[in-house]
């Protein structure tokens, strides 16, 4: 997934060691690329977070700040993989600037309006029905076994790649390397995800040199992030391999087990467009911290589709679509494809895309 795809939120690897004994001013912070910022910034005083003036220079001119030695040490205690084999893959890393430019500005960031026209096309309403009716005997087996729609699955591989068609071309050691150690950030999770990444090529026999894959790590037809992939991803073809490349069967039924995995509740909707309204601003500015059942809120709301139910599990988000500021009330489903990806906007266009493709119960009026 993309960094704004696309940043699962993963477990450490079950298996990490304590870091590696470093000076002292090193010990000082668990972020080694915050370490070096502030020092060479002339910090007596360390914070806990990154200044904003400075974290601002460093977007705009994008700097390396650590060694490859060092960030070797860290990524082997932390995998386990023996410190040399990291040096070694690390030994052609390149660090590539634009990869910060990229990944702080994405397209999520925009409003609504801006960017639903990228996603919810005829086009891609075209390619996603091919799609569908290519894959249906595979979609049938990944939706009895998993209980997650068809059309929700190939929502979001027409929204990651187009259906494979545009995985991304940017070396996954560089992007990985570069964010690692020139995002201070995410510098840790990049780090781990490089540690990660590493761990998988290891385990699927992938030369992890020549890896292609968006500028925020992510690879494949599903574009998973390298924990995401070593979590949820499926062998279900059975060839001992799990394919997200180019295997369909690979592909669909690791994005059924991911959504599974997060609470998909099957035949559920996801969201409903509100106007704005003072009973429920409160709810609208804690968005995801305040839920609570339908039928607790169910008097301040018009007349809703019959699809939703009074135990369903709701909140209200604000957003701003071409019409506006609006309210929407959203499902727990919506938060589960929140998951995935944890923009607002992401999830919207993803319900509108799977009612698009025919999912009834997505549709968003």
């Amino acid at each position: 997934m993309k960094f704004a795809a696309s940043m699962h939120a993963m477990p450490l690897h079950p298996h990490a060691k304590t870091p590696p004994s470093t000076p002292r001013d090193e010990q000082s912070l668990a972020n080694p690329l915050r370490r070096s910022l502030l020092r060479g910034a002339g910090l007596a005083v360390i914070p806990l977070c990154l200044p904003t003036a400075l974290l601002a220079a460093v977007i705009r001119k994008p700097t390396q700040h650590f060694s490859k030695a060092y960030l070797a040490r860290l990524i082997a205690s932390e995998t386990g993989l023996a410190e040399k084999q990291v040096a070694q893959t690390l030994h052609g890393a390149r660090f590539t600037p634009a990869v910060i430019t990229s990944i702080t500005t994405p397209y999520e960031s925009r409003s609504y309006a801006e960017y639903r026209p990228l996603f919810v096309t005829d086009s891609m309403k075209r390619m996603g029905d091919a799609y569908l009716a290519e894959q249906q005997a595979i979609f049938a087996d990944v939706e009895k076994k998993y209980r997650v729609e068809p059309e929700i699955i190939a929502a979001i591989l027409g929204m990651e790649t187009r259906y494979g068609r545009h995985r991304g071309s940017d070396r996954l050691l560089d992007s990985l390397y570069t964010l690692a150690t020139g995002f201070p950030r995410r510098a840790d999770f990049f780090r781990r995800e490089l540690g990660e990444f590493m761990l998988l090529a290891k385990e699927e026999k992938l030369d992890a040199t020549r890896q292609l894959g968006s500028y925020a790590g992510a690879f494949g037809t599903t574009q998973f992030i390298p924990s995401s992939f070593r979590a949820y991803a499926v062998d279900a073809d059975g060839d001992g391999r799990r394919n997200v490349w180019d295997s369909p069967t690979d592909i669909i039924a690791s994005v059924g087990n991911y959504f599974h995995r997060h609470g998909w509740q099957a035949g559920r909707p996801c969201a409903h467009w509100l106007p704005v309204s003072q009973p429920l601003q409160q709810r609208a500015e804690a968005g995801f911290k305040q839920w609570s059942t339908l039928a607790e809120i169910k008097q301040h709301l018009p007349a809703l589709p019959e699809r939703w139910r009074d135990d369903d599990k709701v909140t209200i988000i604000d957003m701003k679509p071409a019409q506006g500021r609006r309210f929407a009330l959203v499902h727990y489903n919506f938060y589960v494809i929140t998951r995935w990806n944890r923009s607002y906007n992401y999830a919207m266009a993803a319900a509108e895309v799977a009612a698009m493709l025919g999912g009834a119960s997505f549709a968003v009026s």
